[in-house]
């Protein structure tokens, strides 16, 4: 690359050689031989005889001879200092063009820059005016219908308590279930005409927060069972009560509200596992709205055409982990990009855009507010899937034991697929067939190296076999088929390339811990600290 041409510098000047010398020799050299070929002229100036002797006017033309000869060597040193002069004036004049060139490239490269970061500022404004206008629509529409079913929502709830009063079991049932529809209605009402979600939830966690404290300081043994005047709930009732408005009628046994009791269901959509937990602050239909919006997103992708396979399952888990209480939920799907990971929780945000169903941006962002109500935290996880080498021991009736290694690759849909040899390419599933029943399976992957010891059913029927290292979403599936003279084995890798939505919210046992307000303290002993962010705004406080 050229040099650049500095602002300050400029370009010398070549300086031309004139042959004075030799003029000037010439010239005297000319009067001189004059001189000597008119002795008049000498003896009218009273020159010396001298100054002319026979040998001096040969010396005056070596003298000029001379004189022209250092001339011509000035000139001739002149004339290659114009050209060198002249070959710099031309490279700066190519660095100048090169630099013109390379500034115009510049501008016309921030020029391009600018104007896509105006599209992207002004893509972005249209999306916030979008959402702001959505909100305020959503808000109108929410306000006015709570405006106008106050006095409609009293007489129903007056006239389903009388009626409860003379009802039989049956009825008296059915008539709570409609009191509970109607609370929960309510709750959505509150919500969507709040100003903000999670500071209306917040506060309201506080009003419970000091009634569970007089609890604990009074002795007063917490309510299990939800209750307007309860401070706590069941997070397990809660969330059956979300799943139920999405199984069949009587598909949850009863056993289900044992408490104290790690409680499985599994059926065509589900996989629910709920151990014991703690409560929870608040009002239990918050957590209920919170799992109903959850399970809608991952039923819907889910249960679409290229995701289904037959052993995926929308998986459900509830536990308690360090003073938290965590709702767990996974689903066959595509991957969520890191774009759309900071969207995903935005009012008016879908990836809902289908023919027969057009999302309205609302369910994740409850989920979010929420959760930020709660003071809890929301992570979102791709599960994919991944290429695996398999080591299976089998042991058979007789007393052999064999040892078969099954490597797994991911195809051009990065979908798993059991690797043959290079000519057969890779297949769906490794079938073996052995004449002796098996009675014993050793499986044990190469990444985790985890073995799991499988006993299959002895009943003599066909039996299945799912990864239990990871049963929300089993990466292999083993099938035993009993033949006429023999037992067929195939091991299939399963598709699990689907979204984890992880949501931990603080429990109410928690909450009483020392520590747990530890960080609010803390930031409000940093006084100077408080002004920190409202720096520079001095100019609009008045």
């Amino acid at each position: 690359m050229p040099k650049p041409i500095k602002r300050n510098e400029t370009m010398s000047h070549a300086t031309a050689a004139h042959p004075w010398p030799s003029m000037l020799t010439a010239l005297l050299v000319a009067v001189y031989l004059y001189a000597d070929a008119e002795p008049a002229l000498r003896a009218h100036y009273a020159l010396p005889d001298a100054l002319f002797a026979p040998g001096y006017p040969l010396l005056a033309l070596l003298l000029l001879s001379a004189s022209v000869l250092v001339d011509l060597r000035r000139v001739h040193q002149a004339r290659r200092a114009c050209e060198a002069q002249g070959a710099a004036h031309a490279r700066q004049v190519r660095e100048l063009l090169q630099s013109k060139q390379q500034l115009q490239h510049k501008v016309g490269k921030y020029s391009d820059h600018t104007d896509k970061l105006k599209l992207f500022i002004s893509d972005r404004l249209l999306e916030h005016i979008e959402y702001d206008e959505k909100f305020l629509h959503f808000r109108n529409i929410a306000a006015e219908v709570r405006h106008n079913g106050v006095i409609c929502y009293d007489k129903v709830i007056a006239a389903l308590h009388r009626a409860r009063q003379t009802a039989d079991a049956a009825g008296a049932e059915a008539i709570e279930d409609a009191l509970d529809a109607m609370t929960y209605l309510w709750v959505l009402l509150d919500l969507s005409t709040t100003d903000n979600i999670a500071l209306y939830i917040a506060n309201r966690l506080y009003e419970h927060e000091e009634q569970f404290y007089q609890q604990q300081l009074t002795g007063e043994t917490p309510r299990t069972e939800p209750s307007p005047f309860s401070p706590t709930f069941v997070p397990r009732q809660a969330v059956l009560k979300a799943v139920r408005g999405f199984l069949e009628e009587e598909a949850l046994p009863p056993q289900a509200v044992a408490e104290d009791l790690t409680y499985h269901y599994e059926d065509a959509r589900f996989r629910l596992h709920m151990a014991p937990t703690g409560v929870l602050l608040g009002e239990p239909d918050y957590l209920v709205l919170l799992a109903e919006n959850l399970i809608n997103n991952a039923l819907f992708y889910g249960e679409k055409k290229r995701s289904r396979n037959r052993h995926a399952r929308v998986a459900l888990r509830l536990y308690e982990a360090h003073g938290r209480i965590v709702l767990s939920l996974y689903n066959k799907g595509p991957g969520i990009n890191d774009e759309a990971r900071e969207k995903i929780f935005q009012l008016g945000y879908s990836s809902k855009r289908v023919r027969e169903h057009s999302g309205k941006g609302l369910g994740l962002y409850f989920v979010h507010e929420i959760a930020k109500g709660y003071e809890g935290e929301i992570q979102v996880e791709n599960v994919a899937n991944r290429a695996e080498t398999y080591v299976i021991r089998i042991e058979l009736a007789d007393g052999e034991k064999l040892t078969e290694i099954i490597e797994t690759e991911l195809d051009t849909r990065q979908t798993p697929r059991c690797r043959l040899t290079p000519a057969e390419g890779h297949a769906p599933q490794r079938e073996y067939r052995f004449r002796q029943p098996i009675i014993g399976i050793e499986l044990t992957a190469r990444s985790t190296q985890q073995t799991c010891s499988l006993r299959p059913a002895t009943h003599g029927g066909e039996c299945l076999i799912l990864d239990p290292q990871e049963p929300d979403h089993p990466r292999w599936s083993l099938q035993i088929t009993p033949q006429k003279t023999q037992q067929k084995l195939a091991f299939r890798p399963l598709d699990v390339s689907g979204v984890r939505f992880t949501v931990a919210l603080p429990s109410a046992q928690s909450r009483l811990e020392p520590d747990y307000h530890q960080m609010a303290d803390d930031a409000l002993d940093d006084t100077e600290g408080l002004g920190r962010h409202f720096e520079g705004t001095e100019a609009y406080r008045d």
